[in-house]
């Protein structure tokens, strides 16, 4: 028989024979490895397990011992992640329900796409188009520069050549940044038309539109 059946047995024995159904007991076993046998939880198995035994020997509960602050951190740390989890399976799920609502088809997907774009492109070539004027006017700031080339150029003229610049510099910053919110609007509708056909494979259905609603 082994070490730790005759302890059991030792426990179960001892319970019996201190008094039957109302009696407790608690067994634990030391970070040494030694058993420890009483009537109330030991203290030398205050960072162990500590079995409590019903008077017939069986084990009623299991006192876990208090956690140490990295498992308090870790279960912190894991109880956030679930959250976390839920709160992100509950947003993917309003934001598929958003997607089905809005959208019969691919087709719809892809004209709200082409809107998207246009409306980025009409301020690209807005911007263009002032671009041009900006240059014209440049060219006529440099030809009267040419007169100033071995004096000292008028304080209006450096102001205007300044300023002549910054407004090609502020054009060719709406046009970027309106070529980079375009790269967005096509990889947030490539998005669309994944979830999309995923959803709808797995059985979804989108919204139905009436015959005569295009």
């Amino acid at each position: 028989m082994g070490l730790e059946a005759k302890h059991w047995l030792g426990a179960a024995a001892l319970a019996l024979a201190c008094g039957g159904a109302g009696a407790q007991l608690y067994v634990c076993t030391t970070a040494s490895g030694r058993t420890i046998t009483a009537d109330r939880p030991p203290p030398e198995c205050a960072d162990r397990p500590i079995r409590e035994l019903r008077s017939d020997g069986s084990v009623k509960r299991v006192i876990e011992p208090p956690l140490t602050p990295e498992q308090r951190a870790q279960r912190e740390a894991e109880r956030k992640r679930q959250i976390e989890e839920a709160e992100r399976q509950r947003a993917q799920m309003r934001r598929d329900l958003s997607l089905l609502e809005t959208y019969a088809n691919e087709a719809e997907i892809e004209a709200a796409r082409n809107r998207a774009l246009a409306d980025r492109q009409v301020l690209i070539e807005r911007a263009i188009k002032r671009m041009e004027e900006i240059k014209r006017e440049r060219k006529r700031l440099d030809d009267e520069a040419e007169f100033y080339v071995k004096r000292e150029m008028p304080e209006k003229l450096k102001r205007a050549l300044a300023a002549n610049g910054e407004m090609m510099r502020a054009q060719e910053k709406i046009i970027a940044d309106a070529k980079a919110d375009m790269a967005r609007v096509n990889e947030r509708y490539d998005a669309e038309i994944r979830r999309f056909r995923e959803l709808v494979s797995a059985g979804a259905t989108p919204v139905q539109r009436s015959p005569s609603v295009q």
